[in-house]
């Protein structure tokens, strides 16, 4: 049963009270982390990632309560990835603050904040909001491929695109691939397969796959007609397929060989996870973008 407008607009309310009080918790976490300031009252927590994560669910749930303002930030969106020169700008700020999330990592590689391999580093903040636009970059464009007269079946794969970024995402705030490898140390500590690549990987190893196979077919039927398109596609998609490789060399070949090399294969991985990010959210904005002007030229004056 559908909401009625009285009540989507009393939830809308309700919602944008929570975000109020959720980015107050994200700011005195912050500042408690960051800047060692004391509150007269007890910590909310000691992590940004909790409140991150909600913060962009909340977000989300206001725009599908709130119509108004769905259009207007996922038309901020659009125009930032598509517009000129807006374009240039938005995609240079991103490989601005991946680089410098690099630098950082190497030039106070003890400072917890810009740890790229922890869940509570800005680093991980990042990547979670970037993968966070990267699916409503996807879901913008998947409403301006397919049209207001589309069938399921047209929709539901811009959908399962949408869902990988968003989740992984999620993965990457929350930590949820950790779970796993907390779960396999307290059922079967004694077990040897575990030994040479990390936990989570022999329960994503699949999933992996079949979502590397499905993203590779996406690609090929949706980007064909454009070779600049597919092929940053397909760089993007190796850049994250590196990153699970590396992870699989990290426990039983880096690790052992010492932090410095350790800490040079933390930057490569984290780097090419952010970076691809970018190259997918670079190519679905062309493609966006060429629907736009297509849609321009067809139009009459």
């Amino acid at each position: 049963m559908p909401l009625t407008e009285p009540t989507k607009h009393k939830l809308d309310k309700l919602v944008q009270f929570i975000i109020g009080v959720d980015i107050a918790v994200l700011l005195v976490i912050f500042l408690s982390s960051q800047f060692g300031v004391s509150f007269p009252f007890p910590l909310p927590g000691r992590r940004l990632n909790n409140p991150l994560a909600l913060l962009l669910i909340l977000l989300s749930v206001r725009g599908m309560l709130n119509t108004s303002f769905r259009e207007r930030y996922l038309g901020t969106l659009s125009k930032l990835s598509t517009g000129t020169p807006h374009r240039f700008y938005f995609f240079t700020s991103l490989i601005a603050v991946e680089c410098a999330l690099q630098v950082m990592w190497f030039i106070d590689p003890e400072n917890f904040h810009w740890n790229l391999n922890a869940e509570q580093g800005y680093g991980t903040h990042f990547s979670a909001i970037q993968l966070y636009i990267l699916g409503l970059l996807v879901m913008i464009t998947a409403w301006a491929d397919y049209g207001k007269e589309a069938r399921w079946k047209e929709k539901l794969p811009w959908y399962l695109v949408a869902g990988v970024y968003f989740y992984i995402g999620l993965d990457d705030c929350v930590g949820i691939h950790e779970n796993f490898i907390l779960w396999t140390r307290r059922r079967i500590p004694e077990a040897t397969v575990f030994h040479f690549i990390h936990e989570w990987l022999w329960f994503y190893a699949p999933l992996i796959l079949a979502v590397v196979i499905f993203l590779s077919r996406f690609f090929l039927k949706k980007f064909r007609y454009s070779w600049g398109i597919l092929i940053t596609m397909f760089v993007a998609l190796a850049f994250w397929v590196s990153v699970i490789l590396l992870e699989g060399l990290a426990k039983s070949i880096v690790d052992p060989m010492g932090l410095d090399y350790g800490r040079l294969l933390i930057g490569i991985e984290e780097g090419s996870e952010m970076f691809g990010a970018t190259l997918f959210m670079l190519g679905f904005s062309k493609h966006l973008r060429n629907i736009t002007q297509r849609r321009g030229e067809q139009s009459p004056p």
